[in-house]
């Protein structure tokens, strides 16, 4: 990915002084235009690397990229690869040498930005958004990254995955400086750590929001999840910076996987939880509604601890985490306990996270949530009991080529925590969904509820609707699993869907009658 202005020539020497470990053969004074992993971006002058993805592999495509005029090659040590006729240069890992080399190609673009990353398997996109507001309140020029995309100060920049390959984030963070941004806050996802997309990054704070069952498809287990993550506060500290201050890691210590963090991380620690275990910022006095969530924030200094109000304009309780996340990190990068928390009063609601439709009058209230992990369905269902509903209508799903082992424990809490459930596709992908909903259907089982309480509705127009046609004065319709998302995917196409619109249209319909 370029952007307009970006992309200065580098000499092949340049980049490579980078790599710990490589072998030349060819003239490492070529010019390098620009660098990629993929070989359809791949232009003349440009520097190609080979990954080894999931379900394809760089090094069948040299030479296409050659013919494209890639004027050098980054491939395996162990390759085998015949000579291309342009430099060719063998590493033990392509994916660290695509990292480092991208970040030299843009002019090392982290080291002029305060970098922030948030890592967890709930609340990432929220933290994030509330983060970079708390800044930009504080006089800031703050950018984001993640899963609703990357923007510098509001204002859009491309960028695909929630943690982008190491080529397209380093131009993103070089753009970001180039647009005048201080700093940046990111979402830095399991798969991205694993895979070195963010190394070479000097993370000046890092936050850890929690961990709970998700990715099984990708990680071995939970062990294995956890130490993806776990590198952002036990590595990069010390392998990457950053350079003139001490590394602060923000964790909750809400259970097992933040205490064994805070016991390894590197640098300055802030704990935080919404739990039992003692931690250095908590919340007390919390009130919940469908669009706003109140409580107080206590800051222990070590000497008298330091107290806030927080008025966020996002209801679940779930956010008074992601507030104190933020808020932690806010206090780690030098910014006062109460302007922080004052900060969020003006919080734009992010979307798709525990938003609200507008019922017109109906009686009944209907939320849409991204909710799509065990633990983010079982935080929403709880946010939706605490504010005290008749019943709750739940529609959800699990997406497909996904964690299948998650799918009846997701039956399961759903089933136990709402009065109807309404089980349907989610993405489903190149899965069968009625393969996918026979998964979840063994959590029910496991509940006390009676078969007439769950209703099966492969298709999701279909289910949405029924859940507003049977919604009464007092309910609360949820709608969970694809939050922002404006599509669907099926088979391997993006097709047209939104969750809030399809809502918004059920509930226009049975307001005029139809």
């Amino acid at each position: 990915m370029t952007f307009a202005g970006a992309g200065p020539t580098r000499s092949l020497r340049e980049l490579l002084a980078e790599l710990p470990a490589y072998w030349l053969e060819g003239s490492d004074a070529t010019t390098i235009a620009s660098i990629t992993h993929d070989s359809r971006e791949v232009s003349p002058g440009s520097l190609f690397v080979c990954l080894q993805g999931q379900h394809a592999d760089g090094h069948e495509f040299v030479e296409s990229a050659v013919a494209a005029g890639a004027v050098g090659i980054v491939c395996a040590s162990d390759a085998d690869l015949r000579p291309v006729g342009v430099p060719l240069v063998r590493t033990p890992d392509t994916r660290l040498a695509l990292a480092l080399m991208s970040a030299a190609f843009h002019g090392w673009p982290a080291r002029h930005l305060t970098i922030t990353g948030v890592t967890g398997t709930n609340g990432k996109t929220t933290t994030t958004r509330m983060l970079a507001h708390i800044l930009r309140e504080s006089g800031f020029k703050a950018a984001t990254i993640g899963t609703l995309g990357a923007e510098c100060d509001g204002i859009p920049l491309p960028s695909q995955h929630t943690t982008p390959e190491a080529d397209t984030l380093q131009a993103l963070l070089a753009e970001m400086v180039t647009r005048g941004a201080e700093h940046v806050v990111m979402e830095v996802s399991s798969h991205a750590l694993d895979q070195r997309r963010t190394d070479g990054i000097p993370f000046a704070c890092g936050i850890f929001t929690n961990l709970t069952q998700d990715h099984l498809d990708y990680h071995a287990n939970m062990e294995a999840y956890l130490s993806a993550k776990a590198r952002l506060f036990t590595e990069y500290p010390t392998r990457y910076g950053p350079a003139g201050r001490t590394f602060a890691g923000v964790i909750n210590t809400a259970d097992w996987p933040g205490l064994d963090l805070v016991a390894r991380s590197r640098g300055d620690v802030l704990t935080f939880t919404t739990g039992e275990n003692p931690a250095n910022l908590t919340a007390r006095d919390a009130h919940y509604g469908s669009a706003r969530t109140r409580f107080t924030a206590v800051y222990q200094t070590g000497r008298s601890p330091a107290e806030a109000l927080v008025e966020l304009p996002v209801g679940g309780a779930f956010q008074v985490g992601n507030a104190l996340a933020a808020i932690g990190a806010a206090i780690k990068l030098g910014i006062d306990l109460t302007p922080a928390a004052q900060a969020l009063a003006t919080l734009p609601a992010p979307p798709g996270r525990f938003e609200s439709v507008a019922t017109g009058g109906l009686g009944f209230g209907v939320i849409v949530d991204y909710a799509h992990t065990p633990d983010g369905l079982q935080n929403l269902i709880t946010g939706a009991r605490a504010l005290m509903p008749r019943r709750i209508l739940l529609v959800f799903g699990c997406g497909g080529d996904r964690d299948r082992t998650k799918r009846p424990i997701m039956g399961r809490i759903a089933a136990e925590g709402s009065d109807l459930v309404i089980v349907t596709s989610d993405n489903p992908r190149t899965e069968d969904p009625g393969a996918i909903i026979r998964e979840i259907e063994p959590g029910f089982r496991e509940s006390v509820r009676t078969p007439d309480a769950i209703r099966i509705e492969p298709e999701r127009r279909a289910a949405i609707q029924w859940a507003i046609a049977e919604a009464q004065p007092g309910d609360l319709v949820l709608i969970a699993g694809k939050g922002h998302e404006d599509y669907q995917i099926v088979g391997t196409e993006k097709l047209p869907f939104d969750d809030r619109k399809v809502a918004s249209e059920m509930l226009a319909a049975r307001q005029g009658g139809g």
